[in-house]
């Protein structure tokens, strides 16, 4: 994450610096000339390869989980290259870890599933090509804010005709989060405003999912001993499909 917010200040130093020795263009947007003709609207199924990252000093990611979310998108046209994105998407993260106590439990996997649901407000840039033969390619790039609706944590069970155990989290998670988002696709225009869309999207945590000092209380029903607070960072890979009207 440090890294991360050093690149950016670097490239906003970058920039501050070149636009004083090169003269850049602006365009400045009237906001009451926007109208809804402007905007286009879509929905769209949100099938992802899901996992965490984690920061702490005894638990580890231990791989990736398949999730699937659905999404409503909106489109402001600036111009017939660059638009403002946004919408509201339900979706679904998480992934699979260990610590030492998962590994030392023997009625169970070493391993288990974190799972959380929330819903996401994205904003971001889209560049595209123009349309050749119904077809245009683009980019998209911003940021998203994500608040969590549940979250639980799986253990299955490695004794015959035992149920698997499945924990509500909730109150070890955070209420919201912030992430980025970067994603290439492309769109088929079938008639008008009418167009199909597929597009890949990553996508990752700048903040905690966790509410890491929780996981150093005594916890009901299930406590992992932790010493120390615990940073999940969860990402994706999705692959989206929709229409736009």
């Amino acid at each position: 994450m440090r890294k991360f917010i050093f690149s950016l200040s670097v490239l906003a130093l970058s920039l501050s610096v070149s636009a004083q020795f090169v003269s850049i263009p602006t365009q400045k947007v009237d906001l009451n000339k926007i109208s809804l003709e402007d905007i286009t609207f879509g929905f769209k199924i949100i099938p992802s390869i899901s996992w965490v990252a984690i920061d702490h000093n005894d638990a580890q990611a231990d791989g990736a989980t398949l999730k699937l979310g659905l999404g409503a998108t909106a489109e402001y046209e600036v111009n017939k290259i660059i638009s403002i994105i946004s919408g509201v998407n339900y979706n679904t993260t998480g992934g699979y870890m260990y610590d030492s106590l998962s590994l030392n439990t023997s009625t169970n996997k070493d391993n288990y599933k974190v799972s959380y649901s929330l819903i996401e407000v994205p904003l971001g840039i889209k560049l595209r090509t123009p349309e050749v033969n119904r077809f245009s390619y683009y980019l998209n790039g911003g940021f998203n804010a994500g608040f969590i609706l549940s979250a639980t944590e799986k253990h299955k069970s490695t004794v015959t005709g035992v149920n698997d155990s499945k924990y509500d989290i909730l109150k070890l998670s955070s209420a919201s989060m912030l992430g980025y988002f970067a994603s290439v696709g492309t769109t088929y225009k079938i008639i008008k405003k009418i167009r199909l869309f597929g597009e890949i999207t990553y996508k990752n945590a700048l903040t905690s999912i966790a509410n890491g000092n929780e996981y150093t209380t005594v916890l009901t029903p299930i406590d992992h001993k932790y010493t120390s607070p615990i940073y999940i960072y969860p990402g994706s890979m999705e692959f989206a499909i929709g229409i736009q009207f």
